[in-house]
């Protein structure tokens, strides 16, 4: 519900001529009606939704089914709603969704809804709405793609009909600080208690093998000091917290100066992961001034080689030099961020993860550290793409290892996430259209991820545990991300020989 994205979106659609938009989630009363009017979802001409997780899918479907809206898009009626999907995995691959969807807006909705709303309102049926939207840069219709399968499984062929393009434009706006991005919406009921979230900066400037931020949301964009001042003089107006929203908002140019225009107040700011390397003993000062309470980083890995394998530059030194300062600073929690699984990773790059930690709580008098850990889980539009993801049960023995490892030291907190649902996630990351049935079983019969794969005639090890090659047609290949696959597996390659 705090979802910046979700709610700048909001905001823009209903700052359109013609346009009132209304709010509805998963909960409860899902399905009866919306936020703002009550009104039920299957009354509305068009039911977007913002999908930024994969495990998300089939929350999509259940508010479908409770709203009695038919899931399949080829079931329903001209009266029924238009489906749309937008966020992060509309662009990274939207393909398991596809016999769920009208249409999919593959980039940042800025330079995309505008026009598709104009089309809306002059559109005399669904038909002549999806063939003009399709004629859009950035939007996907799927029933509009034909996809046929080799007798493996992989993908034989991928034909489009016109008026869509054999591949869809990923979009991007190319002056951040022309666009407002704020919330439009405090409540104290939120996860960021009456915090107004603040975009800084869009994209990311690094290269990590692994993270797609760099790939669909490139190029890097920073909002001008001017544009940010606006908007935070906006929240103090309206009483609220402020929260800084950025891949790496450490990278901001004038961050510093910025800091200058935020006073101490309540429980202090919220800044978004912040990169260690980036971190300077000024701005550290500056944040605990503020009242900061917690400082997010993520070094990913503990190992030289394994930092080698992923091309992330954050040093240990870094990571033991912002814990430090961040006491001296009078700000009491850490959070570190890692990722077990990894392609090339052994037992001794685990043990450096521990090693790391360890000199943490040795270097530092921090009130609470907090060691996160989830597996990796390969993205469209990354070198590591191609990657397979470890077996179950490797990955139990893993995050069992970091567990005992992190509990032998005392005073540090470890949340590792579900390798089971990690995998899930890769099959909806890494699958085709042919999912959708699978999650169709799931949803409307009840039947397990297993049961649900073995009626559809799938199987979960040929989506995840398997090493693509570079002939290979992927099922996100529909989408330009503005990047090509031979530089994407010329990474990957560098990195495999890395692993050795």
């Amino acid at each position: 519900m705090s979802n910046l994205g979700f709610q700048a979106i909001y905001s823009l659609l209903n700052g359109l001529e013609g346009v009132r938009c209304e709010r509805t989630f998963l909960w409860e009363t899902a399905g009866s009606g919306t936020l703002e009017s009550g009104r039920p979802l299957s009354r509305y001409p068009l039911v977007a939704f913002s999908v930024p997780f994969e495990l998300d899918y089939l929350h999509l479907l259940e508010i479908l089914r409770r709203a009695r809206i038919s899931l399949l898009a080829k079931e329903r009626r001209e009266t029924d709603p238009l489906i749309q999907v937008g966020g992060p995995c509309a662009f990274l691959n939207p393909e398991p969704l596809a016999p769920f969807v009208d249409l999919f807006v593959a980039g940042e909705g800025e330079m995309v809804l505008p026009s598709l709303m104009d089309i809306l309102q002059t559109a005399g049926s669904k038909e002549a709405f999806l063939g003009a939207s399709a004629r859009l840069p950035g939007v996907y219709v799927p029933h509009l793609y034909r996809v046929s399968h080799f007798d493996d499984g992989r993908i034989q062929s991928i034909r489009h009909q016109p008026p869509a393009p054999p591949r869809i434009k990923r979009q991007w706006v190319p002056h951040l600080s022309a666009c407002q991005t704020l919330s439009p919406i405090t409540t104290p009921l939120s996860h960021f208690k009456n915090m107004c979230m603040i975009e800084v900066q869009r994209g990311c400037a690094y290269r990590c093998r692994f993270c797609a931020m760099g790939s669909i949301y490139r190029p890097l964009r920073h909002r001008s000091l001017n544009a940010l001042s606006s908007q935070i003089k906006q929240a103090r107006i309206r009483g609220e917290r402020i929260g800084l929203v950025g891949s790496a908002a450490a990278d901001l140019p004038g961050l510093e100066e910025l800091c200058l225009l935020l006073s101490p107040s309540g429980e202090g700011i919220g800044i978004s992961s912040l990169r260690a390397d980036r971190l300077t003993p000024s701005l550290i000062r500056k944040l605990g001034q503020l009242g900061m309470q917690t400082i997010t980083i993520a070094p990913e890995v503990g190992s030289e080689r394994m930092r080698r394998v992923i091309d992330k530059k954050v040093t240990p030194h870094d990571v033991l030099e912002t814990a430090t300062l961040a006491a001296k600073a009078g700000i009491p929690k850490l959070k570190l961020y890692f990722i077990i699984g990894l392609p090339g990773e052994g037992e001794e790059d685990l043990l450096a993860i521990l090693a790391l930690v360890q000199k943490v709580t040795q270097v530092s008098n921090l009130q609470a550290i907090t060691v996160s850990a989830s597996a990796f889980v390969p993205k469209a539009a990354t070198p590591f793409q191609w990657a397979p993801m470890n077996s179950e049960k490797v990955l139990r023995q893993k995050m069992r290892l970091l567990a005992e490892g992190v509990k032998r030291l005392g005073g540090v907190t470890f949340a590792g996430e579900s390798p089971r649902l990690s995998l899930w996630q890769g099959l909806l990351a890494m699958g085709d259209r042919r999912l959708g049935m699978v999650m169709w079983h799931r949803q409307v019969e009840g039947l397990t991820w297993n049961r649900a794969l073995r009626k559809a005639g799938l199987d979960r090890d040929f989506y995840v545990h398997r090493e693509r090659s570079f002939q290979e047609i992927l099922p996100w290949d529909i989408i330009d991300h503005g990047i090509t696959k031979k530089r994407l597996w010329d990474e990957y390659l560098k990195a495999k020989q890395v692993m050795g």
